[in-house]
């Protein structure tokens, strides 16, 4: 009987045993792991950490200078471009077209300038000299018909109305000797100084807009200011683009740095030239090492976004440049966490 109640005791005690070590088990696995391996967003013991991303120390977003429809995308995400390779092409006809008439108002304004500077032609002289004689003859001969209508009117030999009628051709004959005389005088006298400034003038300002829009012309083809990848594309061919409108985003991935966020309650207990340890979830049994470069002096609104659904973005951060003793397997746009070594 003895040995029967001793042995449900001892299935009793091995029971309780074992619920305990089923609820407290996990807890007590789970606190050690929380030792071991620490990734806190803010302190944890004598560290402070906080989230980065990592970035291109040359970001350069590209856009057009002028408005225009793109004729071709010559890069594509994901492209290495080299600086001064043509990446868009805008479509020039426009421009084009408006050159060329430009270059025929030049030359049209350089000749008439010409032409003044070096004075009229004898032939253009002497074909002034013959209509303002034919202009005299006929004024001369209307003279004498209006005299001799009137004549003939003051001894009622005539009608007012042929003496009317010579005295209109008389007037068209004086106003037609007047403007061939006008005309005589000019190519004798050659063109006044002030009419050769005015088509120096027209000259220069012909020249200015041929050269204007020439100089447009290198905007219509867009060239890589660096050399990088093209990170992100935001147009496509046919489309039209304002001025400032962004096509691409290219970024160099040789000169890579880190932006950190620490939170506003820990602002000043970060320095410039303090050692880091960087991890990222791509490579969890890695550690980056590197030193912090810069200290923003001022404090703004978070900006990173995390994949934390539990991040809140209500907060102010101070920002932080770090760079890292070497960078290999880490992309632009990565997600990683920041422990700053004391």
């Amino acid at each position: 009987m003895k040995n029967n109640r001793f042995g449900i005791l001892l299935i009793t005690a091995l029971i309780v045993v074992a619920i305990g070590l089923a609820v407290l088990g996990p807890m007590l696995f789970r606190q050690n792991i929380s030792k071991e391996s620490p990734t806190p967003e803010r302190t944890t013991g004598s560290f402070l950490a906080a989230k980065g991303i990592v970035e291109s120390e040359e970001d350069v977003q590209i856009s057009s200078q002028v408005k225009g429809e793109i004729m071709k995308m010559n890069a594509d995400e994901g492209d290495m471009v080299k600086k001064g390779e043509p990446l868009v092409t805008l479509d020039k006809s426009a421009l084009t077209a408006r050159i060329n008439a430009s270059e025929a108002a030049l030359n049209e304004t350089k000749a008439h300038l010409k032409e003044l500077e070096r004075g009229y032609r004898t032939e253009d002289i002497e074909m002034a000299k013959s209509r303002f004689n034919s202009a005299e003859a006929t004024y001369l001969n209307a003279q004498d018909e209006y005299e001799r209508q009137k004549r003939l009117y003051d001894r009622n030999a005539t009608t007012v109305v042929e003496l009317n009628r010579a005295e209109e051709k008389m007037k068209v004959a004086t106003e037609g000797l007047n403007e061939s005389k006008a005309a005589l005088q000019k190519f004798q006298k050659g063109a006044r100084s002030e009419e050769i400034e005015g088509a120096r003038a027209k000259v220069g300002k012909a020249s200015a807009e041929l050269q204007y829009d020439k100089a447009l012309l290198k905007d219509y083809t867009i060239l890589s200011p660096i050399d990088g990848l093209v990170a992100e594309r935001f147009k496509d061919d046919n489309e039209t683009v304002d001025v400032g409108t962004p096509i691409l985003k290219l970024v160099n991935p040789e000169k890579l740095r880190i932006r950190a966020e620490l939170e506003e309650t820990d602002v000043g207990k970060i320095n410039s030239g303090q050692f880091v340890e960087v991890y990222a979830d791509a490579y969890r049994d890695k550690v980056f090492h590197g030193k912090v470069y810069k200290v923003f002096s001022v404090v703004r609104r978070k900006a990173q976004r995390t994949f934390d659904p539990a991040a809140s973005f209500d907060i102010n951060t101070q920002g932080i440049y770090i760079r890292l003793d070497d960078f290999t397997g880490l992309k632009d746009g990565m997600t990683v966490t920041v422990r700053f070594i004391k």
